[in-house]
């Protein structure tokens, strides 16, 4: 009897990997305040989290302070309804850190009129790892199995992108109310993935099938981004502008290895491929973002507004895997990009001397226009198996003015629902079995907990988070 095992609870595994391939431009902010107010501060941004919003405002900013952002926490969940076609309902949740920042200022002697930072952050930092092993109750499945006795599967998935940055910026003056600035970042991006299925199937009178699938690619870009910013001091609004430049990449380099193995089934079935590539052609592209906002005071209260555009990206390959000595055609993870436009505001309230209220709300539009991922690569098939969600965050704290340090504590909320088209079948037996007709639905939730201090400390305000 031949097996179809390549199917073998896919549409579990293939959806996180899917989420973690997909880029959203406001997914991480930077400083206990920004984050609160949801990086609507391109405008108005008063601590050295400038670095990244709007590097201008370093020379209009009186003493900005030494910034560290120490590890925060988040809780994020992951709900999957209506997968296998069974109305079933899958939960996943997790508990991890989220990325930081360490800035400072430092100075040049005989550049009185020029102002310098350098920021160390954490662009992002996530990793996606499980294993599960199982064996399937064919007594409690509607399909007939035939003369299979047991049924097992083990699968790993272990998937990671980590982008660095390390960058120095400078702002002048040209009027009392007018300044300019630039950052200039070094990224350095390592994304990596891991397949592996490993499944068996026992027969009465047969013996014992076997099939193995593992696939591992590797992704390395070092590069510089750039920020341009402008910023003007009004009477009555703070006004900021800031442009990100596209993605200057330097050095490159990737990595793929396949391997399968069908064994136990009749001899014109069973399959060994192995191949293992190394210093493939890769590619990473971000396009260009302009950012706008400004900050009104009124009274002793303040609203921060932002709005950014980022252009779109043609299809490009991201990953090219060369044909193989066997014949195997060759396969590219491509990208496409879409034009997006994203707002938000936040506000301050001030309550007394000793405590304001921060609150804000931003979207996040997916930029996703296609991208091609495993699914692709082992079914040989074009289906739009691609999560493509818009997020909305929000942000709720306090800042707390006590006789020698300040405390901001508050928390920020993220989510984002929509369909994932499930193309899916469940062949275990001769006859492919389409199990899933609707759509599957994705909801993922995210709640962070924000908790800093604010120390002057030999001279400095030193903050923690």
């Amino acid at each position: 009897m031949k097996i179809q095992v390549k199917y073998f609870l896919l549409i579990i595994f293939i959806i996180p990997f899917l989420i973690s391939a997909q880029g959203y431009y406001n997914g991480e902010n930077f400083g206990n305040r920004s984050i609160l107010l949801s990086g609507n501060v391109t405008g108005s941004v008063d601590d050295l989290g400038l670095a990244y919003y709007n590097p201008a405002r370093l020379a209009l900013i009186e003493d900005p302070v030494f910034t560290i952002n120490a590890k925060a926490y988040q809780f994020s969940n992951l709900k999957f309804e209506n997968v296998f076609g069974r109305d079933s309902k899958l939960d996943d949740t997790k508990f991890d850190g989220v990325p930081s920042l360490i800035a400072g200022t430092f100075s040049v002697e005989k550049w009185e009129k020029h102002h310098f930072a350098y920021a160390f952050l954490s662009k992002e930092r996530s990793r996606l790892n499980f294993n599960i092993n199982r064996e399937i109750d064919l007594d409690n499945m509607e399909e007939d199995f035939g003369d299979q006795d047991r049924l097992f599967g083990n699968f790993q998935i272990d998937n990671k992108r980590n982008d660095e940055w390390f960058g120095v910026s400078w702002g002048m003056k040209l009027k009392e109310n007018l300044s300019i600035g630039v950052s200039t970042f070094v990224s350095i991006f390592n994304y990596s993935g891991l397949y592996d299925l490993r499944f068996a199937s026992s027969f009465e009178d047969s013996g014992v099938d076997a099939f193995n699938n593992r696939i591992k690619f590797g992704q390395n870009s070092y590069g510089i981004f750039w920020k341009l910013g402008i910023a003007w001091q009004l009477d009555k609004f703070d006004l900021g502008l800031n442009v990100d430049l596209p993605y200057l990449e330097v050095i490159k380099n990737g990595k793929f290895q396949y391997q399968r193995v069908v064994s136990g089934v009749d001899p014109e079935d069973e399959d060994f491929q192995f191949y293992d590539f190394d210093e493939l052609e890769t590619s990473r592209k971000t396009p260009l973002g302009i950012s706008f906002g400004f900050g009104w005071p009124f009274g002793k209260n303040k609203l921060h507004f932002k709005a950014d555009w980022h252009a779109g990206i043609s299809e490009y390959d991201r990953l090219v895997i060369p044909p193989t000595e066997s014949g195997e055609s060759g396969f590219a993870f491509n990208e496409e990009l879409r034009s997006v436009i994203n707002f938000g505001i936040g506000a301050e309230f001030y309550l007394n001397e000793k405590l304001n209220i921060y609150g804000s709300f931003s979207t996040d539009f997916s930029p996703v226009e296609s991208a091609a991922n495993l699914y692709d690569f082992i079914d040989n098939e074009e289906e739009d198996a691609n999560f493509d969600a818009d997020f909305m965050h929000y942000g709720l704290g306090l800042d707390i003015k006590l006789k020698k340090l300040k405390l901001v504590v508050g928390t920020t909320y993220s989510t984002a629902s929509g369909d994932f088209s499930d193309p899916i079948d469940f062949p275990l037996t001769d006859v492919d079995v389409p199990v899933n007709d609707d759509p599957s639905r994705i909801t993922q939730n995210r709640w962070r907990i924000i908790v800093g201090l604010e120390i002057p400390l030999f001279g400095y305000d030193v903050e923690f988070k």
